[in-house]
């Protein structure tokens, strides 16, 4: 006599997609946050502590990447059974580009701590405050991603205030850029800093992406 094994349903194995999705996202908001924090600790000339905020974000990343690893395997292992696994990659995917392009600017500011190149203080300070306000957007993504559990039309509500934040963001790039230009510092103090604030809006724009990713979710649940 075979024994029938029950099929998992496609709202299970959605849930636990979704908190893995979660999972990630709490890593890519803590390396966001630790960024910011090594931004401020360099600007009050703390170099132990924006060292230490620098080997945090890396553990974070390895964190993600093994959660990464799993969710790749789970998503292999359902197949065809999630019909939207697709956009849970693409989800996952753009989530960990924010992470990465954190770790590349904490790893540029490591490298200035490290030849002991000096920078304008009140100019890194401004950058720094540019990150505080992506740090909102990123964790304002992850509430949209952790609503999308529970309620799809908070999720796409919350996703609006995510684009409200994108749009100021714009803007103060935008602002801190046109005065880099207009500021006399060297031009390598220039250039570095203003790669900080491409890359800042450039996460800023993910942000949005993710957004538009979870509505999709929203629109399959």
């Amino acid at each position: 006599m075979s024994v029938a094994f029950p099929i998992e349903t496609e709202a299970n194995i959605r849930r636990r997609m979704l908190d893995l999705c979660q999972a990630h996202a709490r890593n890519v908001v803590e390396v966001t946050r630790q960024l910011v924090v090594l931004m401020d600790n360099i600007c009050e000339r703390k170099t132990k502590l924006a060292k230490e905020n620098y080997e945090t974000m890396l553990k974070t990343l390895e964190e993600n990447e093994k959660n990464k690893a799993i969710f790749l395997n789970e998503v292999a292992s359902v197949g065809s059974l999630l019909i939207s696994r697709e956009d849970f990659l693409r989800l996952l995917f753009r989530l960990g580009e924010v992470a990465e392009y954190c770790e590349a600017m904490g790893f540029r500011l490591m490298g200035v701590l490290d030849s002991k190149w000096k920078l304008d203080t009140k100019k890194l300070q401004e950058v720094s405050h540019l990150m505080g306000s992506v740090l909102k957007e990123v964790s304002k993504v992850r509430e949209t991603l952790h609503s999308l559990s529970f309620d799809a039309d908070k999720a796409v509500e919350t996703a609006r205030a995510v684009e409200d934040l994108e749009r100021q963001i714009d803007s103060e790039s935008r602002t801190l850029d046109m005065e880099l230009m207009a500021s006399k510092m060297p031009l390598a103090s220039l250039l570095f800093l203003r790669d900080l604030v491409d890359r800042a809006e450039r996460i800023a724009d993910i942000g949005v992406d993710v957004v538009d990713h979870i509505r999709v979710l929203a629109l399959t649940g």
